[in-house]
Parts: structure tokens; sequence; C-alpha cells
């Protein structure tokens, strides 16, 4: 026969299990608004006691007496998805790094927006325009060569304008990247330190189980550390965890390091070059650092050293470059700057150094004489020298001297050149308003595919996020259900114990009292 009291050990476990169920289902609630929270849930299993013949009677079944002996559980566990917490997390860095590529591409956009309208179409063809106008006056009518040089120094402001705004565009987020490393690494130092703690906390759980709310601020931390780059994440028997970014280790849960990512100085390098405290470069294929390297190092074809072919900042940058410099070159050459540097219209702020879009400006010789540009190189045969002044024909009959603006119309003729070459790496030939379209429309053009891309992971995202939140996150609903059932099951356990009590009075009591 049974231990008479067996019956009261197992209702004493259902009601212990029964009210860790209530408590949990109670925790879970109370945490439904809290951030990461995972929900958790009791793992029960049936009680069993390995039978031996001590503990049985003398029957064909020695194990009939032990059987029956209630529940117990294993621990409290969290209701996580794996599968799913790698597959978010690969892809909300692939959002993270769209997210910040539009958003640098839209900064760009703001600085060059509406070439046509009031950019730099605009003030090239108002440049074209007083040129025009020039050409049908004599070449001495100096009002109109005025507005001219006038119109040329507008478009030179608006590159040096361009060449500002793009730069403040570049130490901006230059300066985000270097703040966003430091962040990076201070969280790695803190999941450092909470891994500590989950190893100290781990060691009264068994194998199986651990301290839930250690373990969900540290996939707090991971999930946050996902937007940054790809990673990989092991979780080790004692607890801790270990995090790989771009396949190096970044977080070192078995030996407790730490592994920063460092970038050399920008105002050195001119370059976005960041590597490993342990010596390797940082190679990243997903998250919101690689949006900030390609773009801040994107220079399409013009990339040396660590920049890459992405058209990014460094690129659109070089593109006004270009554009400065191929307009400075085209229009000195054609004004005869090749022989004469006094004839050139455009330069930079210092003598000798290569024109760009932040130094070009309209030459001091054209400033002082806005009519230079309507002369022409003339040979004297009485000096036997060349010398500059206005085309003239002479009528034969008359000896009428009539002034040319055949110089003018030659700077015109430029405006329709087709064979320009814009950059050393001959990223675009044709004209210079086919340059202005062709920078334009690559714009418009990489911003509208990282948007594309941006959308597609976006919805991914959410996607995923749904599905780990149906699995992970408590819901209200659920655990009304649950915490019924488990009221239910709390009950009838009580009143089970009340039917053995009056079972026990009966047998105690009773039992060889005649009559009773």
């Amino acid at each position: 026969m049974r231990p008479t009291f067996m019956a009261f050990e197992i209702q004493k476990r259902t009601l212990q299990m029964s009210q860790k169920c209530i408590d949990i289902v109670g925790n879970n609630i109370s945490n439904i608004k809290t951030p990461g929270y995972t929900r958790q849930r009791v793992d029960l299993y049936a009680e069993y006691i390995s039978g031996q013949p001590n503990v049985g009677w003398n029957s064909p079944n020695q194990t009939l007496s032990i059987a029956g002996q209630g529940v117990n559980s294993y621990g409290v566990s969290q209701i996580r998805d794996i599968y799913i917490d790698k597959r978010y997390r690969s892809n909300v860095a692939t959002e993270a790094e769209t997210e910040k590529m539009t958003q640098i591409l839209s900064d760009i956009e703001d600085v060059l927006d509406d070439f046509e309208n009031d950019g730099l179409q605009y003030f090239t063809q108002q440049f074209f325009n007083s040129l025009q106008k020039y050409s049908e006056e004599k070449p001495d009518s100096k009002d109109i060569a005025t507005v001219v040089v006038n119109n040329a120094k507008n478009l030179c402001n608006l590159l040096n304008v361009y060449s500002g705004e793009i730069s403040e565009i570049e130490k901006t987020y230059t300066t985000e990247l270097s703040d966003t490393l430091d962040y990076i690494n201070n969280m790695v130092a803190e999941m450092n330190k909470l891994n500590q703690r989950i190893e100290r906390e781990k060691f009264h759980y068994n194998e199986e189980y651990g301290p839930n709310e250690l373990y969900d601020e540290m996939n707090l931390y991971i999930d946050e550390l996902a937007t940054y780059g790809n990673i990989s994440v092991t979780q080790h028997e004692n607890g801790k965890f270990s995090v790989e970014m771009g396949g190096i280790t970044l977080l070192d849960g078995v030996h407790d390091k730490t592994n920063r990512i460092l970038m050399k100085d920008y105002d050195v390098y001119g370059q976005a070059d960041l590597y490993w405290e342990s010596g390797e470069d940082l190679v990243l294929e997903s998250g919101s650092i690689k949006g900030y390297v390609d773009m801040i190092n994107g220079n399409g074809v013009y990339a040396t050293g660590h920049q890459n072919g992405y058209h990014g900042i460094a690129y659109f940058k070089s593109a006004i470059d270009e554009f400065a410099r191929t307009l400075a070159n085209t229009f000195n050459n054609a004004n005869g700057g090749y022989e004469d540097e006094y004839r050139n219209m455009f330069s930079a702020d210092e003598e000798g150094a290569l024109i760009t879009a932040a130094n070009i400006h309209v030459s001091d010789t054209w400033l002082q004489d806005p009519t230079m540009i309507g002369m022409v190189r003339k040979f004297d045969p009485m000096t036997g020298l060349y010398n500059y002044g206005y085309d003239e024909i002479i009528d034969e009959v008359t000896g009428e001297v009539t002034l040319q603006n055949s110089n003018v119309l030659y700077l015109i003729s430029q405006f329709d050149n087709h064979d320009l070459t814009f950059g050393t790496a001959h990223d675009f030939s044709g004209s210079i308003y086919e340059y202005i379209s062709f920078i334009s429309d690559r714009l418009a053009e990489t911003i509208s595919y990282e948007s594309s891309r941006h959308e597609t992971a976006v919805t991914t995202v959410d996607t995923l996020l749904d599905a780990r939140d149906e699995i992970s996150a408590p819901d209200f609903n659920e655990e009304g259900i649950n915490m019924m059932n488990y009221q239910k099951w709390f009950s009838a356990s009580s009143r089970l114990t009340t039917t053995i009590d009056d079972m026990l009075d009966k047998l105690i009591n009773g039992t060889g009292r005649v009559g009773l």
C-alpha cells in the first residue's frame, strides 16, 4: 500500500505549480509594455519515482502503488524562435543601411536640388543667354559685357556654395560616424559587464535555464547592435553571449573581452578608414555603419585608397569639381588661355592651384576688362608681335570699320561641344548641358534605387517583427485565457486536497468504529 500522505505531497506540488503558473502569467501581463520583454512559461513534466520493490506491494505489477506522482517543473523558460531572431537581425541591418544611405543622398539632393529652375542648369543657361545677347552687340559694348561677367560670377558662386554645402554634409556625417563608433564601443563594454552578471546568476540555475530578465536585457543590446552591422550571436553553456560583426569577434563571452572599432583621423586621410582594435580592417555586408562608409567613401570612378565605387558624397563632390574644372578649361582655352594666361576667363583662388568647385572664380583680368572676351588675337606686321584687339571688317569702298563679335560667338559654340570629357577617369563625355543632366539623373537614380531597397527591407523587417511578437510578446487575450485556466487548475487542486483530507479523516477517526 502507498504511503498515506503521498496524496498530500502530490497535491502540494500541484498547488505550487498552478500557483507558479499564475505568477508567471501575472508577470507576463505586468510586462506587456516593457521593451524587449520575452514571454515566459513554466515548463511542466509528469513527476515519477523509480519503481523499486521496497515501495510497492506484492503484486504482479510492482509499480502500481507509485504511479501518479503528479506534476513538477523543470524551470521557467522564455518563448523565442532563434531562426526568426536571426532573420530579423539580418534584415534590420539592411534596413538601417539603406535608411542611412537614403538619408545622406537626400541631403545631397537638397544641395543640388532643382538643377533646371534655380540650380546649376539655370545659372549655366543665364551665362549662355548673356553671351548670346553680347554676341548680338558690338564687342566693345561694356555694359552688356559686364552682364556676362556678373552671370559668370553667379555661376562660380553657385559652384562655391555647392562645394561648401557638400563639404558640410561630409563633415556632419563623418562626425556622426565617429560618434556612432564611440557609442557602439561603450555599448559593447556594457554588454561585457552584463555577461559577467549573467554568469554569476546562471550558477543558480540548471543547464537549460537562466536569468530570463538579464537575457532580455542582453537581447535588447543585440537587436540594437544588429542595426549597425551584420552580426552573428553565440550563447555559451555558462549563459554568456559572444557576438561577431563582419566575421570578427566584437564581444568575447568566453574570455570577457571586447574588440573596439576605430577610425583613422579623417582630416588627415580624407577617407572613412575603419579598423578593429585587433588590427583587421572593418568589412561589413550591411548595417548603418556600412551605409555611412559607402556614402562617405563612395567616389564612383574616382575612387582611390579605401574609397569605393558607390555614388556618395565623395562622388558628387568630385562631379561638381569636374564640372567647374571642365567649364574653366573649356572657356579658358577657347579664349586663348592656353597661349596666354591673361586670356583666362576663370581661375583658382591661388595661382597654379587645380581649379575646383570650391575655388573657381572669374579671373582678375576679365573682371578688370569685361570686353576682354570680345577681343581676338591679331598679328601686328609693324612690330612682328601678336596683340589682342577687336575683330574688324573694313569696307574696301567706303573704308568704314565694322567690329565683329566672332570670339564671343566661338565661346557660345562651346556649349554645344559634345566632345568634352568630364573627369580623368572618363566618367562622362558630352556637352556641358548633357553633363548637368547626367549628374542630375545619376543622383535621382541612386536615390530611387536605395529608396526601393529601403522600402523592401522595411516591409520584410515589419513582417519578421510581427512574427517574432506573435511568438515572444505577451498578449492580453492569450494571457487572460491562461490565467483563467490556471485559476481553475488551482481551484480543482484545492478541492482535491479537501477530498483527500476527508478520506484521511475517515481512515484515522472512523476506521474500526462500529456504526460510524
